[in-house]
């Protein structure tokens, strides 16, 4: 049984930058971006981009066949299912990564090194998000298929249904473990949920070298503050923060 399949979760509808992962950088969509630093990691095995059923997504599938990357279909709002019948189209791949289309600049030594992390400990779930050291956009999770499938039949809340690992994180029946880095850089915002956040990833993007990690972009920030300082008043998580607000039961556990 072959090990680590990275979804991608992608989709042109985002509610505050809508077509984001179409928008170019560097000679490049963002979402291109994302599947290159991806494929620079050493432990993902294979790539699959997860995105919607929706017409407007058909430009993303068509990208998709255009660089030879495949390309899953599935629910909009009920994003864990998305994944969850995904990941059954890849019965050969025992563990699931999870990297989303609105982090371009994510840093592939930071995959491994939650994979290692994952791997050596035997968890169910890793990740760099428990405890957020890591600049805002360097997400990275990790889990056991069964548990992916243990989470779309018990989770019921909207909320749990929209994020795919909220259930996972907050259920105590899962071995959990979180990569931490030794300097807090969470301030950071290397991710692509509003324009301000696209003018900054440019400008990192066009900056550096597609080999460069996240410290590059930290030192690149630093002595550019009119560029940090772009997206530095944005409310980290704000898409969760609305689920939870929102929240209510979707979903009947059987």
């Amino acid at each position: 049984m072959k090990k680590n399949l990275c979804i991608i979760q992608a989709r042109m509808g985002s509610t505050r930058l809508p077509g984001k992962i179409l928008m170019k950088a560097g000679g490049r969509t963002l979402l291109e971006n994302v599947i290159m630093r991806v494929g620079q990691a050493e432990k993902v095995n294979n790539v699959v981009i997860a995105t919607t059923v929706n017409k407007e997504d058909d430009k993303t599938e068509k990208l998709c066949r255009k660089i030879g990357i495949n390309c899953f279909r599935g629910s909009e709002n009920d994003v864990l299912s998305r994944y969850f019948e995904c990941a059954k189209k890849y019965p050969e791949y025992k563990n699931i990564i999870r990297v989303t289309g609105d982090c371009p600049l994510i840093d592939p030594k930071i995959i491994d090194e939650v994979v290692s992390l994952f791997e050596k400990n035997n968890f169910d779930y890793a990740s760099n998000v428990q405890k957020e050291t890591y600049p805002d956009g360097m997400d990275v999770e990790i889990f056991k298929k069964t548990i992916l499938a243990k989470a779309d039949k018990e989770a019921v809340m909207a909320s749990e249904r929209e994020h795919v690992t909220l259930y996972i994180r907050n259920s105590s029946k899962f071995k959990k473990g979180n990569l931490e880095n030794v300097h807090d850089f969470s301030h950071f915002r290397l991710t692509v949920d509003n324009p301000e956040d696209y003018e900054v990833i440019k400008f990192l993007i066009e900056n550096s070298d597609p080999e460069d990690g996240y410290l590059k972009y930290v030192s690149l920030l630093t002595k550019n503050p009119e560029i940090m300082a772009k997206n530095s008043k944005i409310v980290k998580n704000a898409g969760l923060i609305k689920s939870l607000k929102e929240d209510k039961v979707v979903k009947k556990y059987a």
